[in-house]
């Protein structure tokens, strides 16, 4: 039986990079200079995206109600609980409604999507 860290270490990886990525002061960020209206929404969609394809890589192997259900719950309130942090402790950022919503939108497309990402690139995502 594999280890819990074992079956979970993409999705743990990538919430450690959605959270140094939003909860990085802006200022540190600069010296991207991307001129592209809404740019913060597209981010907020292929970060929760990438997180979703994670998600169903589990809900897959595991196939059990609590999987199919409570991850994604968690990663929409973690979406949530970013925003809140970012409105009111992060100076440079400014938590917004709509980056939440991009976020969800990014993670449910990720999850129904899954089934048809062609067989070789889940084989690179599923854990073995």
């Amino acid at each position: 039986m594999k280890t819990i860290l074992f079956v979970y270490y993409k999705i743990i990886l990538w919430w450690l990079v959605i959270s140094y990525l939003c909860f990085t002061p802006s200022d540190d960020f600069e010296n991207v200079n991307i001129n592209i209206p809404h740019i913060d929404k597209i981010v907020h969609f292929v970060m929760f995206f990438i997180l979703g394809v994670f998600i169903a890589t589990v809900i897959s192997i595991k196939k059990n109600r609590l999987h199919s259900i409570w991850l994604p719950l968690i990663a929409i309130i973690y979406g949530g609980v970013v925003e809140i942090i970012q409105f009111n402790y992060i100076n440079s950022r400014s938590g917004d409604l709509i980056d939440w919503i991009a976020d969800i939108i990014g993670l449910v497309v990720g999850i129904f999507l899954f089934p048809y990402i062609p067989k070789v690139f889940k084989n690179i995502l599923i854990y073995k």
